[in-house]
Parts: C-alpha cells; sequence; structure tokens
C-alpha cells in the first residue's frame, strides 16, 4: 500500500527524482562510522521539536504557572511523561552526538578549506544548540531553572571588559516569555534554516579526506 501510494504521488508530484536528487546521498568509500553522528545529532533534534510540539499545548509561560502546567502535563495527559522525558533525553544524547561530530571534524581537519562555510556553518549550529539547552532549562522555572539563569548571568559578567555593562541589561531584558519565544520560534528557525545550509555545503564538498 506504501509503495502504490509513494507511485501515486511521484506520478503528480516527482517526489521519487526530487528525493534522488536533493535528498539521497550515495554512502562512498571516505564515509565511515565517525560520520554519522552528524546525522543522528540531526535526529535527535527532529525528535526534540516532535516531542517539543506536543508540549506546546500544555505549557503556560508564566512564572506562577509554568512549572505547574508541566506537572499537570506530565502526570495527567497519556503521553506527558513520555514526551517530555524523550525530549530531556533526546537533548543530553543530541550533546554528546554532537561533541563526537565536532571531535571528528578536527581529527580529519574537515574545517580546512574549501570546507570552511561548512565548518563555521557547524560551529553556529553549536552555538544555537547550545541557547537552546540553555532556554529549554529555564522553561519550567523550578529552583533549576532559576538557578541556571543565576549561573549564566555570573558567566557573562566575567567577560573581560564589557561583561559588568551586559548582566545587568540582560537580567533586566529577561522574562520567560522572552525565553519562551526564543526556545520555540526564533532558536529553531535559525537552527532549521543553518542546517539546510550545512547539508548543502556537505553533499556540495562531501566528505573530507583521511589525513
Amino acid at each position: 500500500m506504501l509503495k502504490r501510494f509513494i507511485e501515486w504521488l511521484d506520478d503528480r508530484l516527482g517526489v521519487v527524482e526530487f528525493y534522488n536528487k536533493h535528498i539521497a546521498y550515495p554512502i562512498t568509500d571516505d564515509v565511515t562510522f565517525w560520520h554519522y553522528f552528524g546525522g543522528l545529532t540531526i535526529g535527535c533534534i527532529i525528535i526534540q521539536f516532535i516531542t517539543g510540539f506536543y508540549m506546546l499545548w500544555y505549557y503556560i509561560p508564566e512564572p506562577d504557572l509554568a512549572h505547574q502546567s508541566i506537572r499537570d502535563m506530565a502526570n495527567n495527559t497519556d503521553f506527558g511523561a513520555l514526551f517530555r522525558n524523550v525530549h530531556r533525553w533526546s537533548s543530553t544524547v543530541a550533546t554528546v552526538f554532537l561533541g563526537v561530530h565536532v571531535f571528528h571534524v578536527l581529527a580529519r581537519r574537515a574545517y580546512r578549506p574549501p570546507r570552511e562555510l561548512n565548518w563555521w556553518t557547524g560551529m553556529a549550529l553549536a552555538f544555537l544548540f547550545i541557547l537552546l539547552l540553555i532556554t529549554g532549562i529555564i522553561m519550567p522555572w523550578d529552583w533549576r531553572s532559576y538557578w541556571e539563569l543565576i549561573i549564566w548571568a555570573d558567566w557573562i559578567d566575567t567577560i573581560p571588559g564589557i561583561g559588568g555593562l551586559l548582566k545587568g541589561p540582560f537580567l533586566s531584558w529577561f522574562s520567560l516569555g522572552r525565553n519562551f519565544s526564543m526556545h520555540i520560534i526564533l532558536l529553531p528557525v535559525m537552527i532549521v534554516g543553518l542546517i539546510v545550509i550545512h547539508l548543502i555545503l556537505f553533499r556540495r564538498l562531501g566528505p573530507s579526506e583521511k589525513v
């Protein structure tokens, strides 16, 4: 049945040709086990998008209601606890996969020309992913969230020269609603855009040569 449905779509939209031309990537001899960690990281991010979309319907981005709304979702809905735990653990696993991927790129020196743009988009993705983790930890607005915010504010204060000037505006600008908007709109949109560019560059240049 699935095959017939794909053939039906292909006759009308050309989905198979589009997949073969723009999505499918032939596995060459240069691809090793370590190359898969980049794709595994993207897979974890996709899982986070799916589980986060579910939790979005229950979360209330207000200081007095945020934590209770998550508890209600986890305790009073059929899949709330499952989705929350999958969301949390997929972010942890993605962090490990991302670390292995960066180490592999450094080991193969895949940051050298002509792949420097792929390197910098990857570093930008890693930075945005860290911001996604930080804003996600803050969202429940429990004791852990509060101290996470304080820790990052103190870290900003340690930046030489400008840290003291940035800490005050950062704390005065912060609100749970702004944090919520960054976590579910701004950062995901930027991450998806950079992933597309990252994959296009990888498809164009292929895996780097062995060092």
